[in-house]
């Protein structure tokens, strides 16, 4: 099935609207590809004068591509910050620089380790969950790819993360409120929040850990942070299994190249085979390698 009619574009029951699977679709299946229809480069990013490229390159665009831009979402904060811009008008244009600015800010994508700002008016379609169904890759010939990282019902809204989700539910809302919403999601709302706020402040500590751990200059002394590579390991392997128990598969992809470096490093060659093969699995699902 072509990728355009595995979803739909409909209100979802926030009120909002967001993208719905029309059928099953199976892990590891590209579900978008989507070029930039507006493109910040790394120069750009770098001047005082940033806004200015996106308010230029608004009135360069075709008069379709400048209503995909217009009929997107924006953060009421983010009309509030750009008011200075209110009531100069993109050049050829009567689109309202302000607005222009709040509906770019408010739906861009960092992409190329933050070196581009990209506006995708499909990818940034899909609504944020604490518990996302898909994951993305960016590519400078292929632009931005979507992929289910598992199996997504017919009628399922397809979803995406806005931000770190294996951390405490306090530190994501602080996050999810630049983008001016509350999540409601069964990580955030659900019968098992409280469970789900346990698990997840336990991975992100861990990961802390390991990271102190792994520090090439002098290590703090905690009695928490790991002393040896059996230590470290013990910890990455209790990441796994809470991560698994999360069902992100992203973050437990590389939590599996934390428990192959240490296993390695410990001199356990089956323990370091077993991980780098689980982490290889992930990586093709959340790359498209497995189509």
């Amino acid at each position: 099935m072509p990728e355009s009619q595995l979803y739909t574009l409909k209100r979802s029951p926030d009120g909002g609207h967001g993208l719905f699977a029309e059928a099953a679709i199976k892990a590891g299946t590209r579900i978008i590809q989507d070029q930039p229809v507006l493109m910040l480069s790394k120069e750009e990013l770098q001047t005082q004068s940033e806004e200015k490229w996106v308010i230029a390159k608004m009135g360069q665009l075709p008069v379709e591509s400048q209503n995909e831009i217009m009929e997107l979402y924006h953060n009421p904060k983010k009309l509030q910050d750009f008011k200075s811009h209110h009531n100069q008008k993109c050049p050829g244009t009567d689109w309202d620089a302000g607005l222009v600015l709040a509906k770019f800010y408010t739906n861009a994508a960092s992409i190329s380790g933050g070196l581009k700002v990209g506006l995708f008016t499909t990818f940034c379609r899909m609504n944020h969950s604490c518990m996302p169904n898909t994951c993305w890759v960016y590519d400078e010939v292929t632009g931005m790819e979507v992929y289910a990282v598992r199996d997504i019902s017919e009628g399922e809204e397809i979803t995406d993360s806005y931000t770190e989700v294996a951390c405490s539910r306090e530190n994501r809302a602080k996050e999810l409120a630049n983008w001016g919403f509350r999540c409601e999601c069964a990580a955030c709302e659900g019968p098992e929040a409280e469970v789900i706020d346990i698990r997840r402040r336990r991975i992100a500590q861990i990961g802390e850990l390991l990271e102190l751990y792994s520090r090439k200059d002098e290590k703090p002394v905690f009695s928490e942070v790991p002393k040896t590579d059996l230590e470290a390991l013990k910890l990455a392997e209790e990441s796994v299994s809470l991560l698994s128990l999360e069902n992100l598969v992203e973050e437990l992809g590389a939590a599996h190249g934390w428990c192959a470096k240490f296993a390695r490093r410990a001199g356990l060659k089956d323990v370091k085979e077993l991980h780098e093969d689980k982490e290889y699995q992930i990586l093709v699902l959340t790359t498209g390698e497995c189509e």
